[in-house]
């Protein structure tokens, strides 16, 4: 039998005390931070230090999203 695809709802939320921050949430579920550094985006998966660089928002987006995927499904 095929499981069938469940779509979820993400929420990318910008902090307002630290401009050019970003935090993108699973609903209630904690996914991971974007932050910009110079011409670059850095993405932190939960509590990870390491950050995977990206030159597009979307594309840091885009990891973030594989990682949550990688490791929750």
């Amino acid at each position: 039998m095929a499981n069938r695809k469940k779509s979820i709802e993400i929420n990318l939320k910008d902090i307002s005390s630290d401009p050019e921050t970003y935090e993108l949430w699973d609903r209630k579920k904690y996914i991971g931070t974007i932050k910009k550094d110079g011409e670059r985006y850095l993405s932190y998966v939960e509590s990870n230090q390491t950050p995977f660089k990206s030159i597009k928002l979307d594309d840091a987006i885009n990891e973030l999203l594989m990682q949550y995927n990688l490791h929750n499904h």
